[in-house]
């Protein structure tokens, strides 16, 4: 069982290449000097940056006193300090993303002439260039540069989808009110004059004088 190393370039502004690296042995060191197990090509790596130890049935990481620094899953490392490592834990340093997966069958050990081979690549990716070749003088100048101190990159996360804006509910129809149902006012009382009561009073007693009539003749 062994470790693999995904390593990914931040430095390229277009989409940069992985490269997958499979240890079996008990030490790797990755940095910028051509004797690393994984030769990152920037001055913002330290010749030795950090060193991967078996310890037990896994693997710890250590940050050995690089220039610029180690983060493990986005939390500075404490130079000297070794941290044991899980499976798909995330290494930022010097520009460059490592995925790590401990404790993975390794069929074939990487070569430290195909770990050249990487770091030309990435350079040539770096430097915007096409292919390989003519690179030897431009790597051998970038491993044997000092150091460069930057800031870590900043870890570039993937946007966070954000939910929907609410569709704004169309205002409801307000219903127009009823119209009261219209109640008819009360009339006033007719007032009738004298002459009018005289007349309703004379046909009174008219009426009263026919109905007395009537019953007298029936009584005969």
């Amino acid at each position: 069982m062994g470790v693999r190393i995904t390593v990914q370039s931040l430095w390229t502004e277009a989409d940069a290449s992985t490269f997958m690296y499979e240890f079996a042995q008990s030490r790797i060191v990755i940095g910028r000097s051509r004797s690393a197990d994984v030769q990152l090509p920037h001055a913002a790596v330290s010749g030795t940056h950090a060193v991967i130890h078996a310890q037990g049935a896994g693997y710890v990481i250590v940050d050995e006193g690089s220039t610029n620094g180690t983060r493990i899953n986005e939390i500075p490392a404490v130079p000297g300090r070794r941290k044991p490592l899980r499976k798909q834990d995330v290494v930022d340093l010097g520009g460059y993303r490592l995925t790590l997966d401990v404790g993975v069958p390794v069929a074939q050990t990487i070569s430290a002439r195909q770990s050249t081979e990487y770091a030309k690549r990435m350079l040539a990716e770096q430097l915007g260039r096409e292919g390989v070749p003519a690179l030897d003088a431009e790597l051998a100048a970038v491993q044997g540069a000092p150091d460069e101190h930057v800031e870590l990159l900043p870890i570039v996360k993937e946007p966070v989808s954000e939910p929907p804006p609410p569709r704004e509910s169309r205002p409801s129809r307000q219903q127009r009110p009823s119209k009261p149902d219209l109640v008819q006012p009360a009339r006033a009382p007719v007032k009738l004059g004298r002459s009018e009561l005289a007349v309703y009073a004379l046909a009174a007693i008219v009426v009263a004088s026919s109905v007395l009539a009537m019953a007298l003749l029936m009584q005969r």
